[in-house]
């Protein structure tokens, strides 16, 4: 049975000696993983990787519920409501860290990726080498010196570049550059309230060229990225959380909850309340 919170909280990554400064911690799973929030959604302001060793039962992300089958790994998107439900206790090892900080000295040369909720089963060959970067990067927060934040940076960089070889399709990789960083904004701003033109000027560029570039990057307009993050944060809170569509309505800056439900309709071929029933189990 699913556990559903009314409120999701967001977390940010506790400052602790596994931690540097707040902005990237690693370590075992079951001992600096969500604690008493396992089991319960909720979100994150940072990215999320974890690698299962161990255990059994599901992972709901969103509206996914992912059977956890060892070996497995996991990215998390900032904003993505997520809990575990454990059948026997899930081992492995987490990686958390904020997306403000890999973009310094050492980071990602091409810039931050979009992040897309990676599912993915490495071999016993590749686990191995996450294995050995993770071992990296703990002995790097063992050397508080000068150097350590832009080590960590280029540790993290390598660790995405492993990620890109387990995906299906390594080429194609997920959006870079201004259309990343629009994506970014679109998340953390995720209303029907929010347009085009407000997100060029959030950018210091124009709205023709955020459409031009966004367009040519991720093969969609600035306008329909934005209707899909509202779908999507929509589709969370009816998944997850208690909250009525009124609510839900309000929090997306719709004018009221009947706008929203055409609204929901449109974009997903089903009312806010059918899809709730179908994401429980109820019948019509």
């Amino acid at each position: 049975m699913t556990v559903r919170a009314a409120a999701p909280p967001t977390h940010r990554i506790n400052v602790s000696p596994a931690s540097l400064d707040g902005d990237f911690l690693i370590g075992p799973l079951e001992t600096l993983g969500p604690g008493p929030w396992a089991g319960r959604p909720h979100r994150h302001d940072f990215v999320e990787l974890v690698l299962v060793t161990g255990g059994a039962g599901f992972h709901h992300i969103d509206t996914e519920s992912i059977a956890i089958a060892a070996p497995q790994l996991f990215l998390i998107a900032p904003g993505q409501l997520h809990h575990w439900e454990e059948t026997a206790p899930v081992t492995g090892t987490i990686v958390l860290f904020g997306e403000d900080f890999l973009t310094g000295e050492g980071g990602p040369e091409a810039g931050l990726p979009g992040w897309t909720n990676a599912r993915l089963r490495p071999t016993d060959a590749q686990r191995r080498r996450l294995e050995r970067v993770f071992a990296e990067l703990r002995a790097e927060l063992a050397l508080p010196d000068a150097l350590q934040a832009r080590a960590i940076r280029t540790l993290l960089s390598l660790l995405l570049l492993q990620l890109r070889r387990l995906a299906p399709d390594p080429t194609a990789g997920p959006s870079r550059g201004l259309s990343a960083a629009f994506e970014r904004l679109v998340r953390e701003r995720a209303s029907a309230t929010l347009t085009v033109a407000e997100c060029a000027k959030a950018l210091g560029i124009t709205p023709g060229h955020l459409a031009e570039t966004v367009g040519q990057q991720a093969g969609r307009s600035p306008g329909e990225l934005i209707r899909a993050e509202v779908v999507r944060e929509a589709q969370r809170l009816l998944a997850r959380t208690e909250l009525s569509c009124a609510q839900i309505a309000g929090r997306l800056g719709f004018d009221d909850a009947s706008y929203f439900s055409r609204f929901f309709r449109r974009e997903c071929g089903v009312t806010p309340t059918a899809f709730r029933r179908a994401q429980l189990g109820i019948a019509a």
